[in-house]
């Protein structure tokens, strides 16, 4: 592949920003970790509900729906980030031993296997969708209150599954003598 390393001064600052040891001490219960992850899927779910409604409602409530879905979806990427943090799933990201990057290679193989599935999933559901409005008796909204939300799932799924994984399933770190009394 062709991907250029950062520069010093970048990778400095983001080992700086990952390693900060408040935000290690922050991350460091397994507990935390999961109660962020069933956030983040708690939020995506509202998002995508919020947006299903919002093509199903008529136009006085369709924009309040829509505003909700946004501020959703900003607090998804929040939720998002913070969990890529947690599990120290950052892109350029080199302070982690064999262990934690054979682990982070295995939750990008099964991040891809989930996202290989929901996009078989979205084809299914669209070729459904598409037969069954051959006869005309659908409209086209109720195939986007569907096919959109769906969208949205596969695409936080594909982007935040791997650190999702990783939060969930690593232990409790343990923190170094000197980071505790920080």
């Amino acid at each position: 592949m062709f991907v250029n390393k950062l520069d010093t001064r970048k990778q400095e600052r983001l080992h700086a920003f990952v390693e900060d040891p408040r935000r290690r001490r922050f991350w460091a219960t397994r507990s935390r970790r999961r109660q962020a992850v069933v956030a983040f899927a708690l939020v995506n779910a509202v998002a995508s509900a919020a947006f299903a409604a919002s093509i199903g409602i008529g136009s006085p409530y369709a924009s309040l729906l829509v505003a909700v879905f946004l501020v959703f979806l900003v607090g998804a990427a929040v939720l998002g980030t913070q969990l890529n943090v947690a599990a120290r799933w950052v892109v350029g990201y080199e302070g982690v031993d064999e262990f934690q990057r054979s682990e982070m290679d295995r939750a990008t193989l099964l991040g891809h296997h989930v996202t290989a599935a929901l996009l078989t999933l979205l084809v299914a559901v669209t070729c459904g969708f598409g037969g069954w409005s051959a006869g005309g008796d659908m409209r086209a909204d109720v195939a986007f209150m569907v096919l959109v939300p769906l969208v949205l799932v596969t695409s936080m799924c594909h982007a935040s599954f791997p650190a999702c994984y990783l939060a969930w399933n690593r232990p409790d770190e343990i923190l170094d003598e000197e980071d505790e009394e920080m």
